[in-house]
């Protein structure tokens, strides 16, 4: 527990058990000052001190935080199953493996070409020309990934 927590959490425990700051300090052996700059968040005490204050308040810490790691593993439990159950639903996996393989597979190609055209032509590329070697494979890819026509993918079922 970090502060401004901490000293909330002091407050209100000590206020449920019905204690003055001076009352506490005496039970747990602590400066007033250092519990007032404990409760309004200025300070970050060493952790033998909120053992000590929270053993004086009949507090136990380590169940607090184990109710927090509780809700958190919990909701992102859930969380989890939810996207894995999306995942499946709509069967991304194997899409985007397809989707890469070709888009891949295009850029490739392109940047081969490119290649031998500067190698053949001595060519310079410009902004423009290194988009379009970019966008090409990809407008490619997005088109294979919607084709209907089983005979053309790149990535496929293996026939037997």
């Amino acid at each position: 527990m970090e502060q401004p927590e901490l000293g909330q959490k002091i407050i209100e425990l000590r206020k449920y058990k019905g204690l003055t700051q001076e009352e506490l300090v005496e039970k747990c052996n602590i400066n007033v000052r250092t519990l007032q700059r404990i409760e309004s968040g200025e300070v970050n005490p060493r952790s033998f001190t909120i053992k000590m204050i929270f053993n004086a308040l009949d507090y136990d810490i380590n169940s607090e935080s184990l109710s927090q790691r509780h809700h958190l593993l919990t909701y992102f439990k859930g969380s989890i199953d939810k996207l894995n159950k999306h995942i499946q639903n709509l069967g991304l996996m194997k899409n985007s493996k397809n989707f890469f393989y070709n888009y891949f597979l295009a850029t490739g190609i392109v940047w081969f070409f490119c290649a031998l055209s500067i190698v053949l032509f001595k060519l310079n590329f410009q902004t423009k020309e290194i988009l379009l070697t970019i966008i090409i494979p990809l407008a490619f890819s997005i088109f294979r990934q919607f084709t209907k026509d089983n005979s053309s993918q790149l990535v496929g079922k293996k026939e037997v």
